[in-house]
């Protein structure tokens, strides 16, 4: 009978400890990224795109074809006011014949932070955001029109990889259109 008690304390003890391998392992090993695609019509997207910006920690880099929401705005000035790398690109055209966005980007330079514009004969058409922590990609553009009134698609999203790709992106782009 000591022995069988034995027996059943010494497997109890190891399934105990495989479980808590099993435990360990399954949250060591298992992937911290989310990504989410939200439909403007289902979701505030500006909003999307300012919490993207107010949970960066080191710096929050961006290019944007039109611009022109001011809560977008305020959210790159506040990570500019908490000590953040902020920068962006945006499209000449659009800067040049939309007062409203150029009016945006003047404000942004204005308090510290270095908008450039492409040199090419083509459009910088890009719609992305990448910070420190995620990313925000799509069709997108920064406007009340692409806010509340056209269908518009954006993936935010917490991938390490996906990140890092369009944070070499932007970085490239940044180099290349640097502030004026």
């Amino acid at each position: 009978m000591k022995k069988f008690k034995e027996g059943i304390y010494w497997a109890s003890i190891a399934v105990l400890l495989a479980a808590c391998a099993s435990l360990a392992f399954s949250k060591q090993w298992q992937p911290r990224h989310e990504t989410r695609v939200y439909y403007n019509r289902d979701v505030a997207m500006n909003q999307k795109i300012a919490d993207v910006i107010q949970n960066a920690n080191q710096y929050v880099y961006f290019a944007i074809y039109t611009f022109t929401k001011a809560d977008i705005k305020e959210a790159l000035l506040g990570a500019k006011y908490r000590g953040l790398d902020v920068r962006g690109v945006s499209d000449r055209k659009q800067y040049t014949e939309i007062p409203s966005q150029r009016q945006t980007i003047n404000e942004l330079r204005k308090s510290g932070i270095p908008v450039g514009l492409h040199t090419h004969d083509a459009i910088m058409h890009l719609k992305v955001v990448v910070t420190d922590n995620s990313y925000a990609s799509g069709s997108f553009n920064w406007t009340a029109s692409a806010t509340t009134s056209n269908d518009e698609v954006l993936e935010v999203g917490t991938s390490e990889p996906v990140r890092k790709q369009y944070y070499k992106i932007i970085r490239r782009i940044l180099q290349e259109y640097p502030a004026e």
